[in-house]
């Protein structure tokens, strides 16, 4: 079990970049704050992961020609198409989709779904609200009569989030009848999934119809069957060069990063300024803890805290794995790291560090990725 793990930081050194709404406390008609969250004393501002995600999703269509998956409305609910064979996003985002049925509605909780091989934890701002938080007042006053004043948030921040990719899962759908394992619904499945249920013949004709909406023939079996999809009895496996393709361009995605709200107004640079890459044979990040912290007003890195945790784990990283450090000399310069002292703290627990720009380390680490799929 293979996972790609990192440790972003973007700079939004004047930026608001998903926002919240008008607060509930604020008496002002025409005031917009960004989103925040209270941990001990402090406030922080921070990105969803629905929105880090979307940007995520957006780069991957616009720079590497993903198929993307349609959506769907309902009354209250948005959805895709659920088929991770003909969508590259699919697979890789996940999905929960439950079809009509009987009547227009989803009978018996029947739903195809799919854990997300791309694990995201929020971008949280680095730095509290009163290093970082500024409420910008104005007037627009470009129409005939008085001016009409509103009130915005914005702030001068680092966001910090991370990741994990798990390449085992990336090109791979389960047929269990469990949830978020029953990626896919087949013919074949049916009588397996009725042994595990009471009223047989209720679920027998949802199941049934449920493969009649997909259109299941023409929109899953026809196209894995073009691809060479290795088509078991509990799991589909896509080609490997195919589920390369999707784990290294999702990754390769990162240093394109496009998105952002308010973009008109403080055109914000989202593209990672500092990234730790590295593939651990287990489901943990060792990235997520507090290595990127705030001190007396001043953004610090902890080598000697993750050199600590890497030498905890060295069982689970790969013998020729290293730690990839990309970074943007001018971002580091600004906050008067050294990375050739983290490097040496590092390698001193027994770990390969390579250095570099965010780009080419980047690549590199893609590299080990695309050496795991053969």
């Amino acid at each position: 079990m293979r996972f790609a793990t990192g440790l972003v930081l973007i700079d939004a050194p004047a930026s608001a970049l998903n926002m919240f709404g008008k607060p509930a406390e604020s008496a002002e008609e025409n005031e917009v704050a960004v989103k925040k969250l209270k941990k001990g004393r402090n406030i922080y501002a921070y990105i969803s992961p629905q929105a880090w995600r979307y940007w995520w999703r957006k780069t991957l269509e616009i720079y590497f020609s993903w198929n993307m998956s349609p959506l769907f409305r309902t009354e209250k609910q948005v959805f895709t198409a659920a088929n991770p064979i003909k969508y590259d996003d699919d697979d890789v985002f996940g999905y929960m989709w439950a079809p009509k049925t009987e009547r227009g509605k989803n009978e018996q909780g029947f739903a195809l779904t799919r854990v997300s091989p791309l694990k995201t934890t929020p971008l949280i701002s680095v730095l509290p609200a009163r290093n970082s938080l500024t409420l910008d007042e104005g007037y627009a006053s470009r129409h005939e009569g008085d001016p009409v004043p509103y009130r915005q948030e914005f702030y001068s921040t680092i966001f910090k989030g991370a990741f994990s990719l798990d390449l085992d899962a990336v090109g791979r759908f389960t047929i269990v009848y469990k949830s978020g394992y029953l990626n896919l619904l087949t013919p074949e499945a049916i009588p397996r999934i009725l042994e595990l249920v009471s009223d047989k013949k209720k679920k027998e004709k949802v199941l049934k119809k449920a493969l009649e909406v997909m259109n299941y023939e023409e929109e899953y079996l026809e196209p894995a069957k073009q691809l060479g999809v290795k088509m078991l009895e509990k799991e589909w496996i896509m080609p490997g060069e195919v589920r390369k393709k999707r784990a290294t361009e999702t990754i390769l995605a990162l240093r394109l990063l496009t998105g952002g709200a308010k973009q008109t107004q403080y055109h914000t640079d989202v593209t990672p300024k500092f990234v730790l890459l590295l593939n651990v044979d287990a489901g943990i990040n060792p990235f997520i803890s507090d290595i990127v912290f705030e001190e007396s007003g001043e953004v610090k890195f902890d080598s000697e805290a993750l050199a600590l945790r890497l030498n905890d784990l060295r069982d689970v990283i790969p013998e020729k794995a290293r730690l990839y450090i990309g970074y943007d000399k001018g971002f580091i310069r600004s906050l008067g790291w050294d990375v050739e002292e983290i490097k040496a703290a590092i390698e001193e627990a027994g770990v390969q560090v390579s250095t570099g720009s965010v780009k080419s380390s980047i690549e590199e680490f893609v590299k080990e990725i695309e050496a795991y799929y053969g």
